[in-house]
């Protein structure tokens, strides 16, 4: 087993969007609603720190690795795509911060009022407005432990690498099609 800490630092926006559980005012309009609640799809600490959740990079990780698909040298036509779904661990939250290591907390967090599909899936029918919260500039670090000696640093770091360039983070991600979350990375063995 290796861990290796990882430096994040955005180089696009970064959209949050966790489900909201609030319900619907009888009264209120999907605007009125949009606007009183864009703020519950962000996750925030018990002290008011900005995150992400630690198996959206174990998913990026994964979605690079099929991506990818780099041979495991020796293998055959095998690659590392199976290795980083069972064999590598993401276990903390992602805390966020400035530039500076200022913790990120909502204050820095913009409302982002967008046209996008009904259900969510691109391509489908019925458009509403949706509201967004949007960081422009963001930074994290987290530990990424390694269990699978067939995934090196090297390899690691490629992975890394190409996640932060052709799979992202956060909602409206470039995996999906979107602009946001890319990232740059530092990746040192502890």
């Amino acid at each position: 087993m290796k861990t290796y800490h990882v430096e994040i630092n955005g180089v696009s926006g970064l959209c949050f969007g966790k489900p909201v559980d609030d319900p619907k005012r009888s009264e209120e309009t999907h605007e009125q609603y949009e606007r009183r609640t864009w703020q519950n799809k962000v996750r925030t600490t018990k002290e008011g720190q900005c995150f992400i959740q630690p198996f959206a990079l174990k998913n990026a990780l994964e979605s690079a690795a099929r991506w990818l698909s780099m041979g495991i040298p020796g293998e055959g036509k095998k690659t590392f795509t199976k290795r980083f779904a069972s064999g590598v661990l993401v276990q903390d939250k992602m805390l966020l911060t400035k530039a500076n290591n200022i913790p990120i907390t909502m204050d820095d967090v913009d409302p982002v009022s967008m046209f996008v599909p009904s259900d969510g899936k691109r391509g489908s029918g019925k458009r509403v407005y949706r509201t967004f919260p949007m960081l422009h500039e963001w930074n994290t670090s987290v530990d990424v432990i390694v269990l699978d000696d067939k995934i090196s640093e090297e390899v690691l770091r490629k992975h890394l690498e190409s996640c932060g360039q052709f799979i992202g983070l956060g909602s409206m991600r470039v995996e999906n099609g979107g602009i946001n979350g890319r990232f740059m990375v530092k990746c040192a063995k502890k």
